[in-house]
């Protein structure tokens, strides 16, 4: 059975657009950085990783997937080249 992944990839492109303002208004929009191990990183990318998280398991969940081992494989597939994407597009920031 095949499903349309477009609608997940909505949902990551919006969660990686919410974490990334989020962390603006929490950490301030001056555009400073810690250091790679520092604390503002890893808060980024642990909001990351749960919005990602829920938005693969509310894609499966409302499509009735959560037992499709092939399916689920292909949303944490997904959900991991956005998560890739996300970080990416954060350290151009």
């Amino acid at each position: 059975m095949t499903f349309d992944y477009q609608e997940l990839e909505k949902e990551l492109v919006e969660a990686c657009d919410a974490v990334h303002k989020e962390f603006m208004l929490r950490f301030g929009g001056d555009d400073s950085y810690v250091s790679v191990g520092g604390a503002k990183l890893e808060a980024f990318i642990n909001d990351l990783q749960a919005e990602f998280e829920n938005a693969a398991l509310t894609f499966l969940q409302e499509n009735n997937l959560e037992k499709d081992a092939e399916a689920r494989r292909r949303a944490l597939a997904i959900t991991k080249l956005y998560a890739k994407r996300c970080l990416e597009d954060f350290s151009k920031v």
